[in-house]
């Protein structure tokens, strides 16, 4: 079958490859055929070796990259009841599960949620890994569909794929949010529903901001350092202060120093960032991904209904997947770029 696989991880070069089809599902897998997919920034760090020591335990290469899809059910293996053959489905998974960017796939049944027909395929493609975590950093924030009316959220890195998402649902909530993004990208924030933006070069306007919840979706280098804006929620003396950051050190120092040490040094630091935060009256989070299923399912009822605005800044046909893999500029943005089997 056809896949698109990493052979050395020196280079992290993405390449078309014929793959052996994999076996029958196991116990409580399901086997996928896929219709569309995407590309998150983990995925050319996990092409490099990023957090290898813990993501891929056994080395193993070729590796089939790839952490979300759209796919149709092939089959369904023994425990599986709730789902069958010929079904639309979101995948989201993560680098210790398996891979997406095959023709035809298998993933634990956690992995996937099915979707309703008015969910578009290019929507989908993008949805799952990317969307599981917006979903999962709001709830770290204390935020949900039931008390975010009302909240002031700050969210930075407000344009890209995570980031957008949570614009979305967080809107959707009632939240009054602030979006962080580049200049180029602040009419894309505005039409998911930002009620203020802010480009982030302007320091004046970066120091303006009013929130009392930071979600932090921006890579370091975008920052020049580890926590932005958490200075902004100390100089505050609001209740209910909360911040929450998807670029942690964890895989960095997994990757630097192994699983025993690499854990050890990144929870001393968590340790000492959340109690300096308590002190201070801040909620203090990091987030790494999770599957499930639940969630997954909640994010497909969200923009399966038409009023949502689309995360999707472009598609492209499937065979245009390395390109934009091995590309350094990074992942298609604004939102989600999404690559699909049947491209119109």
């Amino acid at each position: 079958m056809k896949a698109f696989t990493i052979v050395d991880q020196s280079t992290g070069t993405l390449r078309p490859n014929e793959m052996p089809a994999p076996p029958a599902p196991a116990e409580d897998q399901v086997q996928l055929e896929l219709i569309g997919t995407s590309i998150n920034p983990i995925d050319p760090l996990v092409a490099k070796g990023y957090g290898a020591p813990l993501l891929n335990t056994k080395r193993q290469v070729p590796l089939i990259p790839g952490r979300d899809a759209v796919a149709r059910v092939v089959e369904v293996g023994k425990g599986v009841t709730d789902l069958r053959p010929g079904q639309r489905v979101l995948v989201a998974a993560s680098p210790r599960t398996g891979g997406t960017y095959a023709a035809v796939f298998n993933l634990p049944r956690k992995c996937v949620a099915p979707i309703e027909d008015s969910l578009s395929d290019a929507t989908a493609a993008g949805l799952g890994y990317a969307g599981l975590t917006a979903l999962q950093a709001l709830a770290a924030a204390g935020l949900s569909a039931d008390n975010a009316r009302g909240k002031t959220l700050c969210i930075n890195g407000a344009s890209g794929g995570v980031g957008s998402i949570a614009l979305v649902v967080a809107r959707r909530w009632g939240a009054t949010i602030t979006a962080v993004a580049s200049q180029r990208n602040q009419d894309w924030v505005r039409r998911l529903g930002a009620d203020q933006t802010v480009d982030y070069r302007d320091a004046a306007a970066m120091a303006a901001i009013d929130a009392d919840i930071i979600l932090n979706f921006a890579a370091p280098g975008d920052n020049h350092r580890q926590d932005p804006l958490l200075d902004l929620l100390r100089r505050r003396d609001t209740p209910g202060r909360a911040y929450v950051n998807t670029t942690n050190p964890v895989l960095s120092s997994v990757t630097d120093k192994g699983v025993v040490g690499g854990l050890a040094t990144s929870g001393g630091i968590y340790a000492r960032k959340r109690l300096a935060a308590r002190r201070a009256g801040i909620h203090y989070r990091w987030v790494l991904f999770k599957e499930n299923a639940e969630q997954l399912a909640y994010l497909a009822k969200v923009f399966a209904d038409l009023g949502t605005p689309t995360i999707v800044s472009d598609s492209w046909p499937l065979d245009a997947l390395p390109e934009a893999f091995n590309d350094p500029k990074g992942p298609p943005s604004p939102g989600k770029g999404v690559f699909m089997v049947n491209a119109p």
